[in-house]
């Protein structure tokens, strides 16, 4: 099944649902021998983020278990990290337009570096071991409503922090932290989609290229904190504000709204779609 709501699912049965299948997803990936290690870890590397955003979601009525299931995921997603940043930071480097030589030269040492994380294996097992845990935990949760509000106030906050981000993020790092929470809008954006497909997957699908841009934006300032090359930190410098820019132009849209007035069209949608 989709990480979505369905139409007249009780809200409860929802959150209970995708959970397990966001963990069994993750475990499938992890096991999946077919695909390469590094995809495997970047395929469920992908789950615990919209595990993690789906927690955030019901962070007021989660109560004192969020933060145990939040840094759980966040945790476990940092052990399977190394690997995939550095490939990410090899992608950033491909994209740009370089002297052949040059890009060699920085591709064979990012390689070279690459080698060095440990190996994925015994961190795959482990967390094998710990995703039996973690489900079994679902069960121990407080009990949520069968209404709106049990999402409400996850919805508005995230929301009200890009918004809020956007308004102030001018340094790579403050630009990175945006990215989080622009993720997090977008993964509820993908759980709402079904409430009015025609609006929202193509509102998911523009928080997906805001994303995209500001993650890009952070996998170049890692890499040129890795070059010295005169001609590799100018096209840094140039991709960077190009995807500032986009980024910029894109937000300006989402979040038009007030935070209070995007949350309650969305309740609009919502009690229409289950009437």
């Amino acid at each position: 099944m989709a990480y979505a709501f369905e139409r007249h699912e009780p809200v409860p049965a929802a959150i209970a649902r995708i959970m397990n299948e966001q963990i069994v997803r993750a475990r499938t990936n992890l096991t999946d021998e077919s695909s390469p290690i590094e995809e495997r870890v970047h395929d469920a590397r992908k789950r615990f983020k919209e595990t993690r955003a789906l927690l955030r979601l019901i962070r007021k009525p989660l109560a004192d278990q969020f933060a145990i299931e939040n840094a759980w995921f966040r945790d476990v997603g940092r052990e399977l990290a190394a690997s995939r940043d550095a490939e990410a930071v090899i992608e950033a480097l491909d994209e740009l337009e370089l002297p052949r030589a040059v890009a060699t030269r920085i591709r064979n040492k990012l390689r070279a570096a690459q080698q060095q994380h440990p190996p994925l294996e015994p961190i795959i097992a482990k967390v094998l071991d710990q995703l039996v845990v973690a489900q079994a935990r679902i069960a121990l949760w407080p009990a949520l409503d069968d209404s709106f509000d049990t999402l409400a106030a996850g919805l508005r906050l995230t929301y009200r922090l890009g918004r809020r981000a956007m308004k102030s993020a001018k340094t790579p790092d403050e630009l990175h932290e945006w990215r989080k929470r622009v993720k997090e809008h977008w993964y509820h954006a993908q759980l709402l989609r079904d409430v009015w497909p025609a609006m929202l997957k193509p509102y998911a699908n523009v928080m997906q290229d805001l994303s995209r841009a500001l993650g890009d934006h952070h996998d170049l300032h890692v890499l040129r904190d890795l070059v010295t090359a005169p001609t590799a930190i100018d096209a840094i410098d140039a991709k960077q504000r190009a995807l500032e820019a986009e980024a910029h132009v894109i937000a300006a849209r989402v979040y038009a709204e007030p935070s209070r007035a995007w949350l309650a069209r969305m309740r609009n949608y919502w009690k229409a779609w289950n009437e």
